[in-house]
């Protein structure tokens, strides 16, 4: 039993050791390198910044988030036929947003019929 404790010891101590030479070389690159920032491209990266833009980003319009937020429910909706159900706190979150999306949106005239 006390083989054991000295064995599991012996491997997390080795591990933390390990850990802590890691963090020293590290920090060791960092100090002689300077950081260089390089824009990730590719689907992951486009995926990332689409949703991001949607919480964050004043580029999309009203309307354009009203489209995301009424596919989202579609996509919500269609989960829910095959069999994944979701809770009802995030469906009035979904519906909440619409609502307020729906009142910002500004309203467009209508056009009126011409009488010929």
């Amino acid at each position: 039993m006390d083989m054991d404790i000295i064995l599991l010891t012996a491997v997390i101590s080795t591990l933390f050791i390990v850990f802590i030479i890691a963090v020293y070389r590290e920090f060791a690159v960092m100090e002689s390198e300077t950081y260089v920032f390089q824009k990730e491209t590719g689907p992951r990266a486009g995926l990332v910044n689409f949703v991001g833009n949607i919480a964050a980003n004043k580029s999309l319009t009203p309307e354009e988030k009203k489209v995301i937020y009424r596919a989202m429910h579609r996509n919500i909706a269609d989960m829910e036929s095959d069999g994944v159900y979701f809770d009802n706190s995030l469906k009035e979150i979904v519906q909440d947003q619409i609502s307020v999306l729906a009142e910002v949106e500004p309203k467009l005239p209508t056009r009126a019929k011409r009488k010929a």
